[in-house]
């Protein structure tokens, strides 16, 4: 049993026991690892509520043959999770965000490009109520460094490029837009002009969508992806729906 040092996020803590607390960390160097904290239900001292959800720390585990649970030995508090409870929004979309990183990972697969955007959306939620386009920008950041970035630049069946104003078929099924002529044989949804040129501007943090009736299309479009290509149930995404959209 080797004791190892790394950063980590809190993505959840749930009760073992009287006085145990499980707790999934997703962590700088290692990944999302599962752990123990022993006595941290009893002791007020020991962890200091370091170990609650969307804090990021310093945690000193004891590992054993780098599989299966870890014991914390110890936690300091890097950033904590002060202004997220006092909002609806807040909570949720962190939520969204701590469940989709904790559903799309495997134990001890290290992803710094996926702690880095957690972690800055975490900040972002401590600070100010997320808008729809703070979120899709965090989704996209994510969805990109795990393999599943939708394609808003070329024709995902012939690869020719398109002009922006002329992206307005999208394949779900083949993750991405088509030209006027590959959409005429495959299956698509045609969307407004300018939805395609704001998701690179949000992605890129450049603007938002405008009006509603566009952010309601982005909305849909992203679920539909979503929903065919991943295949999550997550139930955080459906109070952020009913509570902040």
């Amino acid at each position: 049993m080797s004791l190892r040092k790394d950063e980590a996020i809190v993505l959840s803590k749930r009760a073992y026991g009287e006085s145990d607390r499980i707790i999934h960390l997703f962590t700088l160097a290692a990944g999302k690892v599962s752990a123990i904290a022993k006595g941290a239900g009893k002791s007020q001292k020991r962890f200091v509520n370091t170990l609650e959800p969307f804090n990021h720390i310093r945690v000193e585990y004891f590992d054993r043959h780098n599989r299966g649970m870890v014991r914390i030995d110890n936690a300091d508090l890097v950033s904590g999770n002060d202004g997220i409870e006092t909002g609806m929004k807040r909570i949720c979309s962190a939520s969204f965000f701590t469940e989709l990183v904790d559903r799309m990972t495997r134990e001890r697969e290290p992803n710094t490009g996926l702690f880095m955007a957690l972690q800055e959306f975490i900040a972002l939620a401590r600070s100010k109520d997320p808008e729809y386009p703070d979120i899709l920008s965090c989704e996209l950041k994510m969805l990109d460094v795990l393999g599943y970035h939708p394609n808003f630049d070329t024709c995902v069946f012939c690869g020719a490029g398109i002009h922006d104003d002329e992206k307005i078929y999208f394949s779900r099924e083949r993750g991405g837009i088509l030209c006027g002529t590959c959409a005429r044989s495959l299956p698509h949804r045609r969307w407004s002009a300018g939805l395609m040129r704001a998701f690179l501007a949000v992605k890129r943090n450049e603007a938002g969508f405008g009006t509603r009736s566009l952010e309601r299309e982005a909305q849909e479009l992203m679920e539909g992806f979503l929903a065919y290509h991943i295949d999550l149930d997550l139930k955080s995404y459906k109070l952020l729906k009913l509570m902040v959209f």
